[in-house]
């Protein structure tokens, strides 16, 4: 990374985040390393499917991170790709190459990062959703970890797992603390049972069990209006109003990125506009941390 890129990154960010970037050449040589067992079938009661989507930006090394989840040690039942209509056409040779290796390729319109699960959840409603980033190597184990964090109870409430979270907190019945101040990729034993004051971060992957998102999740003019440039903030809010709580999983996640990926993601933590999209949705839809536990997203929905 060069000096100016390292200096945009320590104005820009909140936290310093340590990202490993690799080339294509790097890849091959690290990967070439893994063990490359059969998979596993996971012991989950409904679907498994890994969901993801791109833009044209990212095409460049988007082939390297869908062979990284089709060397999952856990066997999904699909992974999907969504790409909006007007970017289907710029798909490079190798990310076709990969895709006719099982990959499904969805055509949607454009949503921006939002693809990844709003198209998902009313194509697959009663499958488990694991969402990734598409300029990220995921280890062999990635999934696994994910899966292990589900229980296997039916009767309890979901729960959703991720590899990667921040913890908030609030200052009073109405507000948050400041996005500045919330606890960073926490890896303490409290994130690792049932809890309400975790919200993931989509690069280190998510899984969402059936039923665990208020049915607002997929509501364009809300998300729109809430949380343009944050989903991850929008599915928190969505998860808390369903009653459903987080737990992290597995050992600090090893940030490993491709080079020419990371432009964009070097400007994507803006703090002002978070913290103006979190003011919006407490007042509207209100704090996260007081909201009840339980199952079904039986929230009232917003009428607009």
């Amino acid at each position: 990374m060069s000096g100016l890129a390292k200096r945009i990154v320590n104005k820009v960010l909140p936290r310093p985040v340590a990202t490993r970037l690799w080339s294509e050449a790097q890849f091959r040589e690290r990967v070439a390393r893994l063990p490359l067992g059969v998979p596993e079938r996971h012991k989950l009661r409904g679907e498994l499917v890994i969901s993801l989507t791109s833009y044209p930006a990212r095409y460049a090394t988007l082939h390297l991170t869908l062979r990284s989840l089709l060397r999952q040690d856990t066997a999904p039942d699909r992974i999907v790709l969504w790409i909006a209509r007007d970017d289907v056409a710029a798909l490079p040779k190798k990310t076709r190459e990969v895709l006719d290796r099982g990959i499904e390729l969805r055509i949607v319109e454009d949503a921006r990062s939002y693809k990844k699960l709003i198209f998902a959840i009313p194509a697959f409603p009663e499958a488990y959703l694991a969402t990734a980033d598409d300029d990220v190597f995921y280890r062999p184990d990635w999934l696994t970890d994910l899966v292990a964090g589900q229980s296997d109870n039916a009767s309890e409430t979901p729960v959703i797992t991720c590899h990667r979270a921040h913890r908030l907190g609030e200052q009073g019945p109405q507000h948050l603390i400041p996005y500045h101040d919330w606890e960073w990729d926490v890896q303490d034993p409290a994130a690792r049972v049932p809890c309400a004051n975790l919200m993931p971060t989509g690069i280190g992957g998510i899984l969402y069990p059936p039923g665990s998102l208020h049915p607002d999740a997929v509501r364009r003019d809300l998300f729109e209006t809430y949380a343009p440039s944050a989903d991850d903030l929008w599915f928190y809010w969505c998860a808390r109003r369903a009653g459903t709580l987080y737990r992290k999983v597995g050992g600090r996640f090893d940030q490993t990125a491709w080079w020419s990926s990371q432009k964009e993601r070097l400007y994507d933590h803006n703090q002002r506009e978070n913290d103006l999209q979190i003011a919006a949705l407490v007042r509207d839809f209100g704090n996260p941390l007081r909201m009840p536990a339980s199952a079904g997203g039986k929230a009232a929905t917003v009428d607009r």
